[in-house]
């Protein structure tokens, strides 16, 4: 006897639920009518934790930083690289005598050079955003069972062994080094790349945080991003001009990788409990005696080489209503349209400022710096107020189902701010105003958390990690997408009319602002058609937030 599920009929991979009153409380318990009282006591239990032993985004964040300042040092250290590599493999032959690089590099700064190493790091973050497409949903869900500390390991060691190679390459004298850049994409891509990263910390801000604060956490998180870009590259700066020597960065950035990759390994809790990994392995368990029930037919193989079938995850065929659905891909298609040129146009930004303004790494560090400082303040304070003004107003909104009125205001608005940046960055005639348009922009960071915890309030928790590594999935996609496009575009008219990277993202970001439109806010009745996902939902954040608050009262006692 073969056994059925409602997607029997049109042979689609059945990924079961179990319908109860409660699906925010794992699969093993629902058949218990005390089962909320049973993660309430897990609540409690960490709540009584010591500080260093209760999972808590308070502890990731200073280890986060450190990483973050890290990455931001490697900026600038980075792109000169690759345009050096690439440049001495332009002029020099195999068995020429590594001299004159002040000329080399002179000659570099040319329409064609510009063009030659903005393919080059296409090609890079190609290879790197196929890689991790291909890998970053599959961890997300994996994070769900087997917890959200070893993805976290995992995305921590391979930039340590990027910034390794990226050394090697440096301190080889070959005009054939920058090669071995290419080997950087393919080992970050196998982990996830820095996406995987990101939203990992956001699952695990969303396993220990309550709706009602989970913005600000996710701002916290993106602050100490924006803070690393703050500080990276004026330490890094700081340290080419105390040693005089780039490799002086890299070797500190690598010692820093190393001691975030150790704490992560040895230090942070893990923030899932036992029985919600093992509810989640239960599920996948299922999942996977049913489909392996089912014939092997020539369209099964092909759902199995689908990489994107993790996207499913976004429509889900369980029950949820219609009009949460329509929330879900609208928010993640205005996180991807988003991040896509945001992240995809800022090499190009970046060539194109020191090919307009002649600016050299300085400026370039100076530019990154000043940017990130506006973004990492617009994260701590901004946010953090109009959560609480909003808070105090609605003190029982955000604790409903879908996106408040105050997301749907903030990813407006970053989109507006976003692209009246771009717009004065295109106008400039300096350096200065150059740098000035482009802190406009800090407004527009607004939009990633906001986003990451309105979805959160759309699905219930024991899918957390698969919808995070979806959006993973649409983010690796649209950094595959989003530099070729705008690389092209800028080889393609650096030398008539560089502007057009502004132009093109522009139109990008005004379609995102029209998706912000078909939002629906706050939506009454549940996640689902049956009515569930509400009421149950509220009650269990609220009393989350009330045992972290009596956590917070105890460790102060």
């Amino acid at each position: 006897m073969t056994a059925t599920g409602p997607n029997d009929n049109d042979h689609e991979e059945y990924r079961p639920r179990e319908q109860s009153s409660n699906p925010f409380v794992s699969t093993p318990y629902r058949d218990n009518p005390d089962a909320a009282t049973v993660s309430d006591d897990s609540i409690t239990q960490i709540s009584n934790s010591k500080w260093w032993r209760r999972p808590s985004i308070y502890l990731l964040l200073p280890a986060y930083l450190v990483h973050t300042i890290a990455q931001g040092a490697l900026i600038t250290p980075m792109l000169n690289s690759i345009f050096t590599l690439v440049c001495r493999a332009y002029y020099m032959q195999p068995d020429d005598e590594l001299e004159a690089m002040e000329d080399i590099n002179r000659d570099c700064q040319t329409a064609d050079m510009n063009a030659t190493v903005s393919h080059f790091t296409m090609v890079f973050i190609l290879i790197q955003g196929i890689m991790a497409a291909l890998v970053s949903p599959k961890l997300g869900a994996l994070s769900d069972r087997i917890g959200r500390r070893p993805i976290l390991a995992i995305s921590a060691i391979t930039p340590l062994v990027s910034s390794t190679i990226l050394a090697a390459a440096m301190k080889s004298a070959s005009p054939y080094a920058y090669r071995w850049l290419l080997v950087m994409p393919i080992l970050e891509g196998l982990s996830g790349s820095t996406t995987t990263m990101i939203l990992t910390a956001h699952a695990y801000a969303t396993d220990c945080t309550p709706p009602v604060k989970r913005a600000n956490a996710f701002g916290l998180l993106r602050a100490c991003l924006f803070c690393g870009m703050a500080l990276g590259p004026a330490f890094g700066g700081m340290l080419i001009k105390l040693t005089d020597n780039i490799l002086s960065v890299i070797y500190v950035a690598i010692v820093m990788q190393a001691l975030f990759a150790l704490f992560i390994l040895l230090v942070l809790p893990e923030s899932l409990s036992q029985e919600r990994i093992i509810d989640a392995q239960e599920l996948h368990r299922i999942s996977m005696e049913f489909n392996a029930a089912r014939p092997r037919d020539i369209r099964y193989y092909l759902r199995r080489l689908n990489f994107l079938q993790p996207l499913r995850v976004l429509w889900p065929n369980d029950g949820t209503r219609l009009v949460i659905k329509k929330n879900i891909v609208i928010l993640t298609g205005i996180d991807t349209v988003f991040n896509g040129c945001t992240t995809g146009a800022i090499v190009s930004i970046l060539l194109y400022a020191e090919y307009t303004f002649q600016w050299t790494s300085v400026e370039t560090g100076f530019f990154i710096s000043l940017t990130s400082v506006f973004r990492a303040i617009e994260l701590l304070v901004v946010l953090p107020s109009i959560t609480y003004i909003y808070k105090r107003r609605h003190p029982h909104a955000q604790h409903e189902v879908g996106a408040s009125k105050s997301d749907i205001f903030m990813i407006r608005m970053s989109v507006i701010f976003e692209t009246c940046s771009y717009l004065l960055m295109a106008s400039a005639t300096n350096g200065i105003e150059f740098a000035i348009a482009g802190t406009v922009s800090a407004f527009g960071s607004l939009e990633s958390p906001t986003v990451r915890a309105a979805l959160t309030k759309h699905v219930p928790t024991e899918n957390t990690g698969a919808v995070l590594g979806a959006l993973s999935l649409m983010q690796s996609l649209s950094e595959i997408v989003g530099p070729i496009i705008f690389s092209n575009i800028y080889a393609s008219t650096v030398v008539s009319y560089p502007k057009a990277i502004f132009v093109a993202s522009i139109i990008i970001f005004i379609i995102a602002f029209v998706m912000s439109l078909l939002l629906t806010e706050h939506l009454g009745g549940g996640l689902y058609d049956s009515g569930d996902g509400l009421d149950i939902a509220g009650d269990r954040d609220r009393n989350m937030e009330l045992q972290s608050e009596n956590g917070s009262d105890t460790e102060e006692r």
